[in-house]
């Protein structure tokens, strides 16, 4: 009859673990029980086998082991334990495993016990591996949870909103994401207003013709810069109006007629008397030409040609006036004269013809030559107050109403005493768009008195509005040059745009060289646009403008994006300044085409400026050398975080940080140096000075060590390990061309490696820790070195048909100095690739 717990036991079934930890309980049970069973003292004497023969007794007894399991006898012993013969059977089963691991062992030992201990050793060293890989894959595991902590709400939300699915956003979202955006921080150090991601749709190559426009201004531009540069002047829109002649396209004609505005007006101080002088100019040009094709008698003086165009423009086929209401003199039309000689800039001839028609002027027309000598005499065109007075009450009295009036009588009446400012056109007299601007400019008054009234105000400011309110559609396709008559460079930049990217950035520059425009602060915010209003006025950003049109072609033309991006600081505003050093960090970073742009190194160490140092005289710098040096170190910085090591070398150096130069040199010798296999050389007979680690290294210490104020600033553990690399490779090379002895006594020069006793070793293996980690990279490979060559040394020596004492002697050392490397080996074996220990157990067997 078996007991409740028993029959409860064989009811559930249960696991190997649990079985397990009660075969530990049951044996442990056991085990103090059989302290309470009597004993006696032994008189078999004490065990003198040696392990060999014990073993071999114990296989013997196994071989003898009856084949059935019968455990009967056992329950004697164990009835009064309160343990199960059924547990005591899996506890033995549960142990068969470790015995066939034991008998595995002993049969490859084959009894012997060098053997085994070698098994036993190979077996605790890839234990120690598999539990440094462990560690190695956790310490892993917490770098990617450290360093991709992902906010994949956040990311999923991005890339919806990228693909137009998020619409709406709630508030704190916005607030959330927002300041996320202006805390993110770049490695270079920026504000992070990251001038150059801009959204420009221009692609210089995309053509032909569109390329060779590109390269035309690109010259100019370059041109400009030199001028700069030496202090020189440089007519910019006239270099434009050279080399971009005139097109059939609208849009090409209107840019084309914007450089020869702004040619001819940035030379005057008020937009108001630049504009009226340019229509004027362009006028009496029109009026020469027409007067070329349609010669007449009389001399070529300019009142000649006026009657000329007059007789062209106002006179029908049939010879009659198109206006009935002309005052005609003896055939001329006087007032349709002074008119237009006043509208070709020849103020003087229409004075003339005043006073040689004065007899047929009518009894209110008069005065007129009083006022019109008034206007004449005037600095700035303004009548004295009272004759103001007077010409005003006749115009309104007389003038204006007249049924039978010639209306160019009213014009000139209107231009000279600018009356009646609530009605500005002269409807009776056809004008063309140049004809009403001109118009509208004699009528604006720059100085506007508070006194006067304010239907008789007209400023600049008025006209300007009535300009952005009738719009683009008002004027046809001379709107560009209306916004530039007008004074409104912001929206002629604006508008230009529209025509053509290209063409409006270079008439902002073109602007900007002359302080033109108002320039904004940036706001990267606004992305989207680069014109904002302040006020009544709009600004104009200047460094967002140039850093959409730099980022079309920055990959392809990094030279020439300096040349326009140093335009940014072109007018010493502290900001645009800033915004000029910013956008240049990014382009070299983001380019990364460090030659070009920072400069290089030749092989006799003489330096190379690039474009950014060759015009770093219009960066407008406090301290040229600190922004060279920063923009250099901060881009030597990011290449060597990015992996680019041969590119943070090149910059290391033009930052003058020689240092840092030798341990970048010392990093790539010792990863040639552990990475490269043994049988393989170093250095090619292809390799150049400019790819090869070990080249390197040579030609910049032969720089460095002969330049006396290089040296100092290098750290002498810094040379120390550079020199000790480049022994490295001394050896290596001697090693492959099988010098055995000469290797080893330069690896005991290096005196990384105990050669001398045992006590060395311990010596080395604490020096190990204190060790650089790039001359640890290589301890592993130096060791496989020196027991390669003490084997082949030994082999050697063991296959001389001429054995004597001294190479008997020579044989021990050796093997001394393996066995000191197997020792040292042992200290630091699991700081080593776990490969190379059983290399170096390899040879020590062969030795």
């Amino acid at each position: 009859m078996t007991r409740p717990n028993e029959n409860a036991n064989a009811s559930q079934p249960t696991t190997s673990d649990g079985l397990s930890n009660r075969c530990t309980k049951l044996l442990g049970d056991l085990i103090e029980s059989s302290r309470n069973l009597p004993s006696s003292g032994s008189d078999l004497g004490t065990i003198t086998l040696s392990v060999n023969e014990i073993k071999r007794r114990a296989r013997e007894l196994r071989a003898m082991k009856k084949a059935d399991s019968n455990h009967t006898k056992a329950h004697y012993l164990l009835a009064n334990s309160g343990v199960s013969i059924q547990d005591v059977d899996y506890c033995l089963a549960s142990l068969e495993s470790r015995q066939l691991v034991e008998q595995h062992i002993s049969k490859e030992s084959d009894g012997d016990l060098d053997a085994y201990l070698r098994v036993k050793k190979n077996e605790n060293i890839l234990s120690s591996i598999e539990q440094s890989l462990m560690c190695a894959a956790k310490d892993f595991d917490v770098f990617v949870n450290q360093n991709f902590n992902f906010d994949w709400e956040k990311r999923k939300e991005e890339v919806r909103e990228n693909f137009g699915i998020l619409m709406k956003k709630h508030k704190s979202n916005s607030k959330t994401s927002s300041a996320s955006s202006s805390s993110r921080s770049f490695p270079w150090g920026s504000s992070g207003r990251r001038i150059l991601d801009g959204e420009s749709k221009l692609n210089v190559n995309e053509n032909y013709s569109v390329r060779k426009k590109f390269e035309k201004y690109a010259i100019i531009i370059n041109s400009f810069n030199n001028a700069r540069q030496a202090d020189r002047s440089f007519n910019l829109p006239k270099e434009f109006l050279t080399q971009f002649s005139s097109s059939s396209d609208y849009s090409d004609r209107q840019i084309h007629e914007s450089w020869k505005i702004l040619d001819e007006v940035q030379s005057y101080n008020t937009v108001t008397v630049a504009s009226r002088h340019y229509l004027e100019r362009h006028f009496l040009s029109y009026v020469d030409d027409l007067y070329k094709k349609n010669l007449s008698e009389g001399l070529p003086t300019n009142a000649n040609k006026v009657k000329s165009f007059i007789e062209c423009k106002l006179k029908n086929p049939d010879n009659t006036w198109k206006h009935p209401n002309l005052t005609v003199v003896n055939g001329l039309p006087v007032w349709a004269l002074i008119f237009y000689l006043l509208r070709a800039g020849l103020a003087k001839d229409a004075l003339e013809v005043a006073i040689a028609h004065k007899l047929s002027f009518k009894k209110v027309e008069q005065s007129f030559l009083s006022y019109f000598k008034a206007y004449m005499a005037s600095p700035n065109q303004n009548l004295p107050h009272e004759l103001v007075t007077r010409l005003h009450t006749e115009y309104n009295q007389h003038i204006k109403n007249s049924l039978d009036g010639d209306p160019y009588r009213t014009a000139v009446y209107k231009i000279v005493g600018r009356c009646d400012l609530t009605r500005k056109n002269i409807p009776t007299i056809v004008l063309s768009i140049e004809d009403w601007l001109w118009v509208h400019l004699m009528l604006i008054k720059e100085e506007v008195s508070s006194d006067e009234p304010i239907y008789e105000r007209y400023g600049l400011k008025d006209f300007q509005g009535l300009i952005t309110s009738y719009g683009a559609s008002r004027f046809q396709n001379n709107f560009l040059q209306v916004l530039l008559l007008s004074g409104l460079y912001e929206h002629a930049v604006e508008y230009a745009y529209t025509l053509s990217e290209s063409d409006a950035v270079h008439l902002a520059i073109a602007l900007a060289s002359r302080n033109m425009i108002s320039v904004s602060n940036y706001d990267a915010s606004d992305a989207k646009s680069f014109v904002s209003l302040k006020g009544e006025k709009k600004e104009l950003n200047f460094a967002m403008l140039i850093g959409n049109f730099t980022s079309s072609f920055k990959f392809t033309d990094p030279r020439i994006a300096v040349e326009y991006l140093i335009l940014i600081a072109m007018n010493e505003d502290k900001d645009q300044v800033s915004l000029c050093h910013e956008a240049l960090r990014e382009l070299v970073l983001e380019t990364k085409e460090f030659t070009i742009l920072l400069g290089k190194v030749n092989r006799d160490g003489t330096r190379i400026p690039g474009v950014i140092e060759e015009r770093q005289g219009l960066l407008r710098l406090s301290d040229e050398q600190e922004f060279l040096h920063r923009i250099t170190e901060q881009a030597a910085s990011k290449a060597d975080e990015d992996g680019r090591t041969y590119d943070s070398l090149l910059l290391y150096q033009l930052a003058d940080e020689y240092d840092t130069v030798i341990c970048t040199v010392n990093k790539l010798l010792s990863g040639l140096l552990s990475n490269t296999d043994l049988d393989q050389p170093l250095l090619n007979l292809d390799d150049n000075s400019e790819t090869n680690p070990v080249l390197i290294a040579k030609r910049i210490m032969g720089i460095y060590i002969n330049n006396l104020e290089i040296a100092k600033t290098i750290r002498s553990k810094s040379k120390e390990n550079c020199l000790l690399f480049l022994k490295l490779v001394d050896i290596r090379r001697v090693y492959l061309n099988e010098e055995w002895r000469r290797a080893l006594e330069l690896i005991e020069e290096v005196d990384l490696i105990p050669f001398a006793d045992e006590s060395s070793c311990r010596t080395k293996a604490q020096e190990f820790s204190t060790l650089h980690p790039e001359v640890l990279k290589v301890i592993s490979n130096l060791l496989i070195i020196t027991m390669s060559c003490i084997s082949h040394i030994v082999d050697q020596l063991k296959r001389s048909d001429y054995p004597s004492v001294a190479k008997e002697e020579q044989s021990a050392a050796l093997r001394k100095v393996a066995k000191n490397c197997m020792i040292y080996a042992g200290m630091i074996q699991y700081k080593m690739p776990r490969e190379t220990y059983s290399i170096l157990i390899n040879f020590e067997v062969d030795i």
